[in-house]
């Protein structure tokens, strides 16, 4: 039996989800809006149309190419701006935290600890263009209480703007580059891991910072001499052999 027929014998008749997972990917075109799919399903189930708004984005690859289109349910009773540039409330100026939107919000102020004050309000689209994140597929409640796999940003990598990345130091991260490929002269190519880890690199101040956040990328934990290097805090470590 040939290695294409093993292969497929083994795997083809299994399936993928489809959705994006396990992927870099920044923020862009975003709005407050409706599926149609997604609103017939809160009709159906609350027959409250407004609960079926939600926050919608495209999220990018670093060339600016549109890897998926994303949507988290807002909540009921937001209504949203002609243009879906804003959203205003009758009761309330805040988000509710049990909202996918509210999750999302409090993942990324609460537990990523990115600065948003200075983007915007929560309650505004624009506050979230440009912002980057590693994203995983998580389970999460849909409306009439289904659990459904959803995408969720699990890291911070920065910003993009106008096409290119714009890391916290745009001047320290092409030093970075510079330095790395001397680290790693002696290889034709980095790996995926290397070269993911050097750009988080210019996002942080301190190599203990760093290592947390590393050490939250699928993958570190798996490979013994790349976690011993992000763990060094010595000259010849990861961050500090990278960092400008």
């Amino acid at each position: 039996m040939t290695s294409t027929e093993e292969r497929n014998e083994q795997t083809d008749w299994e399936t993928e989800t489809g959705l994006a997972h396990d992927v870099d990917a920044w923020i862009a075109n975003s709005k407050f809006g409706t599926r149609d799919e997604y609103a017939r399903k809160v009709v159906e189930t609350s027959g409250d149309q407004v609960t079926g708004l939600m926050f919608l984005c495209d999220l990018v690859d670093e060339a600016g190419e549109i890897m998926a289109s994303q949507g988290w349910s807002v909540g009921s009773g937001w209504i949203p701006s002609e243009d879906g540039s804003e959203i205003t409330h009758p009761k309330r100026n805040n988000v509710v935290g049990s909202s996918l939107y509210g999750q999302l919000q409090n993942r990324v102020v609460k537990e990523l600890n990115v600065v948003m004050q200075g983007r915007g309000l929560p309650t505004q689209a624009k506050a979230w263009d440009g912002l980057g994140f590693h994203w995983m597929q998580e389970d999460h409640a849909t409306v009439g209480g289904e659990i459904k796999p959803g995408l969720m940003p699990t890291l911070f990598l920065g910003e993009r703007e106008e096409g290119t990345l714009a890391a916290k130091k745009s001047s320290p991260a092409s030093k970075t580059t510079t330095s790395a490929a001397k680290k790693d002269k002696g290889t034709d190519e980095e790996s995926a891991l290397v070269v993911k880890l050097t750009k988080m690199v210019a996002l942080f101040d301190n190599a203990t910072d760093f290592q947390k956040a590393a050490l939250q990328v699928s993958g570190v934990a798996a490979d013994d001499k790349l976690m011993s290097d992000v763990l060094d805090e010595g000259p010849e470590g990861f961050w500090e052999s990278r960092h400008a």
